[in-house]
């Protein structure tokens, strides 16, 4: 199908419908029946004629339709009638200024583990919203960056309060329940110690899976060093056993003995092997 014009596809569905082509309009056919698509291109900007331009330029755009201006650049004139591109407006929202705001004044709390997880239904939002949300308490004692900033566009949208001192209010009590829950924990912290409680390095369970790798990966290397160890043991127990005679054992002479033995042509002895090896 070629291409069309998107304010004459509901046109030529109507052809279609009357020409029994289509058994049935299709889904979209009310809608932008009731709702024609805009135009192109959208916003055209009208052209300006040379006697509705400005003072003095009614000469130049004479000499713009000329022959001499075919070969020079645009001018002014050209400028003018040239058609306005149309441009789509940024997109803002306010709580991602809010949110810049706060991570520039407080750029250690990015580094404030969160999970991330999906669990298999997505977390209701809290009941407290709008007008009823007047303190940073509501949400809880331990609030994190993402409440603070929902608390300061609350209180600008709903309390009309400005941005500047909506966001003022906002991180003084954040400020004030961190260090409540920062001192709470510390004393919980003392007072389990004050009864007998031990923490030890590896109370979290990543640490505690670090220390399991490294003794087993120890284990590994005691088991290879014993195994080397008893091979070592084991090829030293296997050594030549060889019986000595009586007419062997006496002073060296530098083998002569031998070399008379060879030349008188006496075969050489040796002893028999040892049955019990």
């Amino acid at each position: 199908m070629g291409r069309k014009v998107p304010t004459q596809v509901h046109h030529a569905a109507t052809r279609l419908i009357q020409g029994k082509l289509l058994s049935q309009p299709p889904l979209w056919y009310n809608a932008v029946a009731q709702f024609p698509p805009l135009p192109l291109p959208p916003r055209q900007a009208v052209k300006r004629s040379a006697f509705d331009l400005p003072t003095g330029a009614q000469a130049k755009a004479e000499w713009a339709n000329s022959k001499d201006a075919a070969e020079t650049s645009s001018t002014g004139v050209e400028r003018l009638r040239r058609e306005a591109k149309p441009k789509t407006m940024p997109i803002v929202y306010l709580e991602d200024k809010v949110r810049r705001r706060f991570f520039l004044d407080h750029p250690f709390e990015a580094f404030r583990p969160r999970s991330l997880v999906e669990q298999r239904q997505l977390a209701l939002e809290h009941p407290v919203q709008g007008k009823e949300w007047t303190r940073l308490r509501q949400r809880g004692r331990n609030p994190n960056s993402e409440d603070c900033i929902n608390f300061a566009v609350s209180l600008h949208l709903h309390h009309n309060l400005p941005l500047s001192q909506a966001y003022r209010t906002a991180c003084q009590q954040y400020a004030a329940l961190r260090s409540e829950h920062t001192v709470a924990s510390h004393i919980a912290y003392l007072e389990a110690k004050a009864y007998g409680a031990v923490f030890s390095p590896s109370s979290s369970e990543i640490r505690r899976g670090f220390e399991l790798e490294e003794q087993s990966l120890k284990r590994w290397n005691n088991e290879t060093d014993q195994s080397a160890d008893a091979q070592l043991l084991a090829s030293k127990r296997w050594k030549p056993v060889v019986e000595k005679r009586v007419e062997d054992v006496g002073g060296w002479t530098r083998g002569e003995d031998y070399v008379h033995k060879y030349k008188s042509g006496q075969p050489p002895t040796y002893a028999p092997p040892n049955p019990s090896l």
